[in-house]
């Protein structure tokens, strides 16, 4: 104890971090169950612990960051890294320059979801909203899929783009895109998609109705959606599920003990949309 409390800050966040990695690699991969419909989420009190920031602030100072990504599959071409050393630019580049932890728990969550049930890998097409830092988009790559387009607002992409280089060199089937949400989509990310990720990105309201339009625009039928959502403001995030459930068929929710641990009573939850519905 007397040599942790002689640590830097930056050096106690990267200690507990690999700690909390262990433990998490330590547990069984089983099905995330998601049970809640958006009225039995909101009619549950919210979380009083963990504060709305959703992210540790003394990591996010680092210029660096490590993130677990798992135990991963044996796949040709794809590397066995399960530890990501992700550059981050909190002064630069804002909340999209940081990790956050709905990110993390995203990908902790990716190998126990339906599509990548099986020794968890999935070889479809994947379109990631507002990828920040790029763990996510990168994890759906080391997991097998064949195609990872990672995308974000033009002056945020410089950083996943580096990430990418440094965590996995050039890899085929996976690039980061700029796209503005409610604008019209390029070519190059035309869907439909067969999954769709966000982590966090619910935190702005007067982005969600654009959000929602580019949802629908990347889906159809087949197309399955994840957000990695944690619960602020009721009064502005329930509107936008209320809408998300007459895009799509189904929309269900994990429950709060879902997630991993450390993050556990802090609001964070797993959103999953299916069944666009022909407009």
């Amino acid at each position: 104890l007397d040599q942790m409390a002689a640590l830097a800050d930056d050096k106690k966040a990267q200690l507990r971090e690999w700690f909390a990695s262990a433990r998490r690699r330590s547990l069984p991969v089983v099905p995330v169950p998601f049970g809640l419909t958006a009225a039995d989420l909101f009619a549950r009190p919210a979380s009083k612990s963990g504060g709305a920031l959703g992210v540790d602030f003394t990591a996010a100072r680092e210029p660096f960051v490590l993130a677990d990504v798992g135990v991963l599959p044996e796949i040709h071409g794809r590397p066995r890294k399960q530890t990501l050393r992700l550059a981050q630019q909190m002064t630069e580049g804002g909340i999209a320059g940081v990790l956050w932890n709905a990110g993390r728990a995203l990908t902790f969550m990716l190998p126990r979801l339906p599509e990548w049930r099986e020794e968890g890998r999935f070889a479809g097409k994947v379109l990631e909203l507002g990828t920040g830092t790029g763990l996510v988009g990168t994890a759906c790559w080391l997991r097998g899929a064949r195609e990872v387009a990672m995308t974000d607002l033009p002056a945020a992409i410089e950083l996943a783009r580096a990430n990418v280089a440094a965590n996995v060199g050039a890899a085929a089937g996976l690039r980061v895109e700029p796209l503005a949400w409610g604008a019209p989509l390029p070519a190059a990310l035309a869907g439909p998609w067969d999954v769709v990720v966000a982590a966090d990105c619910l935190y702005d309201v007067a982005a969600l109705p654009a959000l929602l339009r580019t949802l629908g625009e990347v889906s159809d039928a087949r197309t399955v959606v994840y957000l990695a959502y944690k619960r602020r403001v009721d009064a502005r995030e329930a509107p936008f599920f209320a809408d998300l459930e007459n895009l799509f068929d189904r929309v269900a929710f994990t429950a709060p003990e879902a997630v991993p641990a450390e993050w556990r009573g802090t609001g964070l939850h797993l959103c999953r949309a299916t069944g666009r519905r022909q407009t």
